[in-house]
Parts: C-alpha cells; sequence; structure tokens
C-alpha cells in the first residue's frame, strides 16, 4: 500500500537481532554514558549537531522549525542533521545492525510503536529512558493515555524509552457528496449495520462500491472491527486473542460486506487509489496528510468521522499507528538530543507548527491552540484536527510486542482461507492462532 506499514519484512530481523541475545548488554556505550537521570541534571548544550533518522517531508519540517525556535529561546546554536529513513522496517533494519555491533548511532532515531518491541527485547539498555530524564513526570499526563500506555509496554522492563511524536487511531474518510445523491445522511449512520445499508444505496445509485479490501486477504478490517469492540489483539500479558468472540464477530460483518457486494478488491498498495473511488476509507489520520495534494480535483467532496459502532454501545477508536523518538546512548551528542526533542514534543508554538504540516501531535495540548480550529477546504471546511483528537480521545488502549507485526500475515492468510478457499472461521483463526502460538511461544486466549 501507499502509506500503511508494510511488514513482512519483520521476519527477516530475527536472524540479525538473535546475534544480540547474549551480548546486547556489553557495550561500549554503557561504560561512556551517564544515566538519563543523570543527564537531566545537566546544563543545556549550546552548540552541536543533531543526526537524526526520520522520514523526509512533515516531520523532518517540523524538527527543523521546532530547533529555529529552540535556538531563538535558549540562545543556542543546535544544527538538525536528518538522514531519510522510513520509520518502521526499514528503520529497524537500518539501526539493528549498529546496536548488534556497538557502532555509533544517531542522537535520534523515529520509530514507529508497533516495530519499536522487537528493537527493545534486546537492546533496551542501549538507549536513554524517556522515563528516567523526567519527561514522563513532568508532561506524560499532557499526552494521549493510550499512547503512554503503549509506550510503557514497549520494552521488557515496561519502562518508558519513547518520547511520544503522533498517535493514529482509524476514522472514516467519507464522500459526502457520493451519498448525498444517494439519499443517504452520513451523519445519522451510527452503527455498522447501518453503513451496510447506506452502502446498497449508494451502489445503486452511483455504481460505487462501499470500501476496499485485499485481494490477498483482508486484515486492517479485521483488527478495526475487532478493536471497536474493546479486544486488543493482544493482551497486556502478550497473549494472543484471536479466537476472541470479538474476532469472529468482525468476520460476520465483513461476510455481510462481501455477500452485498459492497467490496473493492485490490493490491494493498493501492487501496488509497482504490479507495477514493469508493464511498469510505478506513485509515488513520494521516491521510488528511495526502488525500488534498493526490486528489485535487475531489476537494470539498469529502469528511471525516470515527468510524460507526459495531453494535450499539461502547464504540472504541482503533489502532491506527503512532512513532515515538528514541535517543540511543552511544551517540555523540545525546544530551543534546534529550533537551531538544523535550522541547519539540511540548513547546506551543513547536506543536503549532506540526499542525500546521497536518501533523497530528500525541500531546493533548496542542489541540487547545487557535491552530487546531483550522477549516480545511477538502473537507468542507471541517476542523479536522479537532475531529480526530476527539477520535483520539476514545483510542483503545492496545500493546506492542516484538512478535506484534508479524500477527499481520497470521490474519491475512486466514482471511484468504475463509473467503476463498470455503474454510470455516473457527477452522482459519484456530489453524493461525496454533501455527502463531507454535512458533513464539505464547498462550492462546479462548
Amino acid at each position: 500500500m501507499k502509506f500503511r506499514k508494510m511488514l513482512c519484512g519483520t521476519l527477516g530481523l530475527l536472524a540479525i537481532v538473535s546475534l544480540a541475545a547474549c551480548g546486547g548488554g556489553d557495550s561500549k556505550s554503557e561504560s561512556k554514558a551517564d544515566s538519563a537521570k543523570d543527564l537531566a541534571k545537566e546544563a543545556r548544550v549550546e552548540k552541536a549537531s543533531i543526526e537524526v533518522y526520520v522520514p523526509q517531508g512533515k516531520n523532518t519540517d517540523y524538527l527543523q522549525k521546532s530547533i529555529e525556535l529552540y535556538n531563538k529561546k535558549y540562545s543556542t546554536e543546535l544544527e538538525l542533521n536528518p538522514v531519510d529513513v522510513a520509520p518502521a522496517i526499514p528503520m529497524v533494519q537500518k539501526v539493528t545492525p549498529k546496536l548488534v555491533a556497538n557502532e555509533k548511532m544517531p542522537d535520534l532515531i523515529f520509530l514507529q510503536d508497533s516495530n519499536a518491541g522487537s528493537v527493545f527485547d534486546k537492546f533496551e539498555d542501549l538507549f536513554y529512558s524517556a522515563e528516567d530524564f523526567g519527561f514522563v513526570k513532568d508532561y506524560g499526563k499532557d499526552f494521549y493515555s493510550a499512547k503512554m500506555n503503549m509506550l510503557s509496554n514497549i520494552a521488557p522492563s515496561k519502562k518508558v524509552y519513547g518520547f511520544p511524536n503522533d498517535w493514529g487511531n482509524a476514522s472514516m474518510f467519507y464522500n459526502e457528496e457520493a451519498f448525498k445523491t444517494a439519499g443517504v445522511d452520513m451523519k445519522q449512520i451510527k452503527t455498522w449495520d447501518e453503513l451496510i445499508e447506506a452502502g446498497k444505496k449508494l451502489k445503486e445509485k452511483t455504481g460505487k462500491k462501499l470500501l476496499f479490501m485485499r485481494d490477498t486477504g483482508e486484515l486492517d478490517l479485521v483488527k478495526y472491527l475487532t478493536e471497536q469492540q474493546g479486544v486488543s489483539l493482544f493482551d497486556k500479558d502478550g497473549n494472543l486473542n484471536l479466537l476472541d468472540p470479538a474476532v469472529k464477530h468482525s468476520y460476520e460483518i465483513i461476510k455481510k460486506l462481501q455477500d452485498e457486494d459492497l467490496v473493492a478488491y485490490g493490491n494493498s498498495k493501492d487501496y488509497t487509489v482504490i479507495g477514493q473511488d469508493c464511498g469510505i476509507i478506513l485509515a488513520g489520520g494521516w491521510l488528511a496528510s495526502y488525500q488534498a495534494g493526490d486528489y485535487p480535483d475531489d476537494e470539498g467532496k469529502w469528511r471525516i468521522g470515527a468510524i460507526p459502532a459495531v453494535d450499539e454501545g461502547n464504540n472504541y477508536s482503533p489502532m491506527s499507528g503512532g512513532s515515538s523518538y528514541y535517543v540511543p546512548k552511544n551517540s555523540e551528542n545525546a544530551l543534546a538530543a534529550l533537551q531538544f526533542i523535550t522541547f519539540a514534543l511540548t513547546d506551543k508554538e513547536a506543536l503549532d507548527a506540526y499542525m500546521e504540516l497536518s501533523g497530528l501531535p500525541a500531546n493533548t495540548t496542542a489541540y487547545t491552540s487557535e491552530v487546531a480550529q483550522k477549516e480545511f477546504p477538502y473537507y468542507g471546511n471541517q476542523k479536522i484536527l479537532l475531529t480526530l483528537d476527539e477520535i483520539s480521545q476514545n483510542s483503545i488502549e492496545g500493546y506492542a510486542f516484538p512478535y506484534s507485526a508479524d500477527l499481520d500475515n497470521y490474519i491475512e492468510a486466514a482471511s484468504y482461507d475463509i473467503k476463498n478457499n470455503g474454510v470455516s472461521v473457527d477452522d482459519a483463526l484456530k489453524k493461525q492462532a496454533d501455527d502463531f502460538a507454535s512458533k513464539y511461544g505464547v498462550k492462546v486466549n479462548e
């Protein structure tokens, strides 16, 4: 897919990571570096070049603006040296060999929360802790509780290492103009059953399908529907919930969509292309950063809202990404990086600059700013930053483990067997759950 995490490369990293199982803690960085608690007492660094592995675009623009604000406020001379690296599997592939070999590291790395577990499972002692540095005590209450919960469960010690940048929850992007043509008021759609009925009208009146699904086996909708019911695919102890009734209920909804011919199928990398011609796109708020630029002719047609509830009652916002900054010990300007990233993630002007770039800070205080009131013409002048904040306030609390990302492959396989091979939902899920549990030695909750 165009922007979403590509997770299948995780398995290729296991051999590299396993090399560090015996020696990860025996590093020159341990003897070289003070603890984060000690560094928190040090004077502000006046001059340094901060090397950061971060994807080019709004995140580098945000950091560059933040460092300008930082230098102005503290009369310092910090410089930013960004290296373009995607924050998921490519980042893990980039930093893991360096950590194994105890090579010099960048001062900051930008890593997706769902992939951080595979790094911290073996290399926790090679990073400074945001908790020890005092960030969590001073600012943790200002961030989404789901984000801080995620960060507190990534490292084996349950200590927070990440400096929380953004937090994503799946939202419903919908073509309001198309639904109006079909005689549907989307603001009145509260449940998936109602959405399916709206999709039938949409197809009849406009010829558009309701939504996209992967032709290789549906994955995202399974996770979204399950999490909407308040069930995370892993519990807090790392046990697997793939056989939970909520997962089976998710497949019942998916079958309704398929039986009514409301699905447009395609390769995952093309889901935004295909989705743009459907009634809705289910994606994290990050999609708003790209949709207007990629499809300018559709300005004014689209809106953003919460995904309708599975059933009446509770409706959690499913997770859809989130990234944080990490400070390695074996770097030249770690103290400057710790001081700078604390500023970038908490300063009002810096947070405003991020939202101006359509960034979605995990810092909830950002949304009290005037910038958060910005209207977006592409979405009919909707104040989408406030909408997305409201959705994230209702986020399910999930967990990340070294093996979390690989579960996607097993869900895809189950979905493919159910749709294409006539395997029952129970049998398909049981097979994949057993295979996953056997591979990783985890318990399957039933």
